[in-house]
């Protein structure tokens, strides 16, 4: 019984840690209509991040959210997009869907780890600027002359590919500009949490 209400503890724990914002069912995507921008600094780069508008994705309760680095940062719901401006290092993009609210990220890498739907490591190129597609219905031409594609519904595609879907596109979060925030493989959070939940475990027999 001791063990199940610590579990049960945890599981309430990471659903706290992590909201998810509303899906176009309740309600249209808002927000301006796409713009092109440019580089402030050709030390960094430019990235948009898209998702086309479908009927499948019209009719979620929750959008789902991308996680930077393993920090929230935006839903991204049917016929959104979103720009930012990077620091030029490694990053680790996912798109993971909520559930009753809550992303669950303290399961992140666990065997429990559900709500990951997809993931990119962008290995960002002073001056460069990369257009990502998230799409769990199409996906995109192919396109040889791009070195690496992505993880399932989230693609790297051409300016071309990006260029006639996100004119009918909403931003849905302010532009943004995102510092480094350290090496390639930055260990996550979770990792030391879930070791120091097993110590625990040990300590007292379970």
């Amino acid at each position: 019984m001791r063990r199940y209400q610590l579990l049960l503890v945890l599981l309430l724990t990471g659903c706290l840690s992590a909201c998810s914002t509303p899906g176009a069912f309740f309600g249209a995507t808002e927000g301006p209509l796409f713009k092109p921008r440019s580089l402030s600094d050709e030390n960094r780069v430019l990235v948009y991040l898209y998702r086309p508008q479908s009927s499948w994705a019209d009719q979620e309760l929750e959008a789902p959210g991308l996680f930077i680095n393993n920090q929230l940062f935006s839903g991204l719901p049917s016929g959104g997009y979103l720009v930012m401006e990077l620091d030029t290092a490694s990053y680790q993009l996912e798109i993971r869907r909520p559930l009753f609210g809550c992303y669950w990220t303290l399961l992140a890498e666990s065997p429990m780890d559900f709500t990951r739907v997809a993931s990119f490591a962008l290995d960002a190129e002073a001056g460069a600027t990369y257009y990502l597609r998230y799409d769990e219905v199409s996906t995109p031409p192919h396109d040889e002359s791009l070195a690496a594609s992505g993880d399932g519904p989230l693609q790297l595609v051409t300016e071309k590919t990006a260029s006639g879907e996100l004119v009918t596109s909403h931003r849905v979060k302010p532009f943004a500009r995102i510092a480094a925030s350290g090496e390639a493989h930055v260990r996550r959070p979770q990792r030391g949490f879930w070791r120091s939940i097993g110590d625990a475990l040990n300590n007292i027999g379970i």
